[in-house]
């Protein structure tokens, strides 16, 4: 009997460890087949849209789980910054360690996208932006990280939150804390910011399964 209560005790630990490591916070996979503007909101001069995603070559894994549909985002720069899309997250980051994101080059046109994770600094749920300062934070950390765009197909890329900098020291408390403790709202909002290869260049990639994971 006390066999059967250790073997039953074993495999609850392991089935408790495997929903740990496999838990994961879906952000958005686009398989509505449109871009919600509901949830999503876009900027800069980026063209956005949900576009059905091209025919895999071969066995490609990757590609195969991004399912029917990616997002779409191009347009033009004359230096550097093209634009971006964001979303509001409202999640407690401690509970995940890394940002994974499918990213679908262009053979012509490169260039990097920018993952931005705003947190709460302030205790009051909201990130308050400066609309005459290119919508900076004014009370809270932002977090960003960059992606260099590689060829046609999508390329899988796992950050850790290590790997993100802060990118306004001085505001909020400058040290990653994403979590809901003493009345913080965690991590709140997430952009995704399109950078040309060149200047005055062109950004035209796509993205899909951007989530939050361990």
């Amino acid at each position: 009997m006390k066999k059967a209560y250790l073997t039953l005790g074993v495999l609850l630990l392991f089935a408790n460890l495997a929903v740990a490591q496999f838990s994961f916070h879906l952000i958005d996979n686009f398989e509505s087949g449109r871009f919600d503007r509901s949830k999503w909101w876009r900027f800069g001069e980026l063209d956005v849209s949900v576009s059905g995603n091209p025919s895999a070559e071969g066995r490609d894994l990757i590609a195969e789980s991004c399912g029917q549909y990616s997002l779409s985002l191009n347009g033009s720069s004359d230096d550097w910054y093209v634009g971006g899309v964001g979303t509001d997250l409202d999640v407690d980051g401690t509970n995940f360690s890394r940002f994974q994101i499918d990213v679908y080059g262009s053979q012509d046109n490169r260039g990097k996208v920018i993952i931005e994770l705003f947190e709460d600094d302030n205790q009051n749920y909201t990130i308050e932006q400066d609309a005459q300062k290119n919508y900076v934070p004014v009370h809270d950390d932002k977090w960003v990280t960059e992606i260099n765009i590689l060829g046609k197909g999508f390329t899988r890329v796992s950050i850790p939150f290590t790997a993100f900098r802060d990118d306004n020291p001085g505001v909020g408390d400058d040290t990653w804390n994403p979590g809901r403790e003493n009345g913080s709202g965690g991590l709140l909002k997430l952009q995704v910011v399109a950078i040309s290869e060149k200047k005055s260049g062109k950004a035209d990639f796509r993205v899909d399964n951007l989530l939050l994971t361990y």
